[in-house]
């Protein structure tokens, strides 16, 4: 009920929608106007005496709140003695604004709606994460990964602070997940905090958040991830790479929850579980005063390390085999792969672990023909397509049985005819050239050309960058994709 001129306790009257005036104008849907409350009957001059407290009033108007043709409300007011309007035109302005009132309602109730949608929509969401993230969920036959997960388990239950390293690509990601939706906070929020790619300059107003007006370009209030995941859980992935000064006001957060927002003086609280992840040599970071002795200690609470792809090699094939139906599914193929590309990836040394071997069986569906089997010599390694890049990442080949073409080098696919064939072979000095970052040189990029046959986009994902880059590079380069397509 919402009123004027009434006090709190008055406002907290209930009237039934079966019987009484009011019930009488929503249950008809038509507006009433009474002249003498003693020839009302007695609940109904009861029910007036209610909603004028302060005397009851010559003449009481009251019309029905209408939306789609039903009643949602009763719009009453209280006729001035001294009024020098007719009742009719106060009806007429009664009604106009039980007409702006229903429009209102209309919004409210739409708003609630959507809100309950999302809610549900949320709820299932939550449930299908939580069925995605179980353990059983994920490919670990290795010995090495069995231990981390038994670990993983372990710790799911508790609220302790976890720690998760080894090298970029292993999956440290997906197991911040698995803990969090095998946890009691699992209905909470899961909120990601990449901390090498945010600028200093703003990593602590995205952690604690800041008041408008706290520096240039705060225009409003903003919430930060520690806020927003209050109740669930905050991953940090690569925590080596925080600036020294933001590092203490992690450890703040991390010995007792509180913190301030950049511009406020108000404390605050978060009991946010804190995962964290790096890639980094965090002993060595510290006796070069790099990272912050106390914070390494409080971050060793729980320390879990997980295995590069080259130490459990006996899941190369589960993940082989899983990557790839999800991409056949994705890019509409179907492909087969041979006994012998599976061999070729499982001797591989997959320097980028997990997401390398996800992103070359992307690149392999994507540039495969329908129906394919892949052979050895049609998997698109970056070794095949980038052979000057070995010295750059590791001075040899990352192959520990490298698989030779009838041509002598690598071959890139199967399917593509002698020439297109040789275009990715690595030359023999290859190994030695002492590159120091990929460069999308000109040969490089008439080599990708010439293996897509001219398709920009499929040369794009080859050489694992965007199709914008591409072609702003072509275009620098005053190329023409059209000369190499046959």
């Amino acid at each position: 009920m919402a009123s004027f001129g009434l006090s709190p306790d008055e406002q907290k009257l209930v009237f039934p929608v079966q019987g009484g005036f009011l019930g009488k104008v929503y249950a008809t849907g038509m507006p009433i106007v009474v002249t003498d409350v003693d020839a009302l009957e007695r609940d109904e001059a009861s029910e007036i005496r209610l909603v004028c407290p302060q005397g009851v009033p010559a003449i009481l108007v009251a019309v029905p709140v209408t939306l789609d043709r039903r009643c949602v409300g009763v719009l009453v007011a209280n006729r001035h003695p001294d009024s020098a309007t007719m009742v009719d035109e106060d009806l007429k302005v009664m009604k106009i604004i039980a007409s702006l009132l229903a429009q209102t309602v209309h919004i409210s109730e739409l708003i609630a709606k959507e809100k309950e949608v999302l809610e549900q929509q949320n709820r299932e969401l939550q449930e299908v994460l939580a069925e995605k993230f179980q353990p059983e969920n994920l490919v670990v036959q290795s010995g090495a990964m069995q231990k981390t997960m038994a670990m993983v388990k372990q710790v799911a239950g508790t609220d302790a602070a976890v720690l998760l390293r080894g090298e970029s690509g292993t999956g440290k990601t997906l197991l911040a997940r698995t803990i969090h939706f095998n946890s009691p906070r699992r209905k909470g929020a899961f909120v990601e905090v990449n901390c090498a790619a945010l600028p200093a300059s703003l990593i602590e107003s995205e952690l604690f958040g800041h008041e408008k007006g706290s520096f240039t370009g705060a225009h409003a209030l903003r919430i930060g991830r520690f806020e927003m995941a209050r109740g669930g859980t905050i991953f940090l992935d690569e925590i080596g790479e925080l600036p020294l000064e933001t590092q203490s006001k992690i450890l703040r957060v991390f010995q007792d929850g509180t913190f301030e927002r950049l511009g406020s003086s108000e404390t605050l609280h978060s009991d946010a579980r804190i995962i964290c992840a790096t890639n980094c040599d965090l002993e060595s970071m510290v006796r070069e005063k790099k990272f912050r002795e106390d914070l390494y200690y409080r971050l060793m609470v729980v320390p879990i390390h997980v295995p590069p792809l080259r130490n459990r090699r006996s899941d190369i094939v589960p993940l082989v085999l899983n990557f790839l139906r999800t991409f056949m599914a994705k890019h509409g193929k179907k492909v087969a792969v041979s006994r012998e590309a599976l061999d070729f990836m499982q001797q591989y040394t997959w320097p980028g672990n997990v997401r390398e071997l996800e992103n070359t069986l992307e690149r392999t569906v994507v540039l495969a023909t329908d129906g394919e089997t892949l052979s050895a010599q049609g998997i698109p390694v970056l070794d095949r397509l980038f052979p000057a890049m070995v010295g750059a990442v590791g001075g040899a080949p990352h192959l520990a049985a490298p698989v030779v073409s009838a041509g002598g080098g690598f071959g890139f696919a199967s399917n593509l005819d002698q020439n297109r064939q040789s275009v990715f072979q690595t030359p023999p000095d290859a190994a030695r050239k002492p590159y120091q970052r990929a460069v999308l040189t000109r040969e490089i990029l008439e080599q990708a050309l010439a293996a897509t046959n001219g398709h920009q986009t499929l040369a794009a994902r080859a050489l694992g960058v965007t199709l914008r880059q591409l072609r702003y590079r072509i275009q620098q380069l005053d190329m023409e994709p059209r000369d190499f397509r046959k």
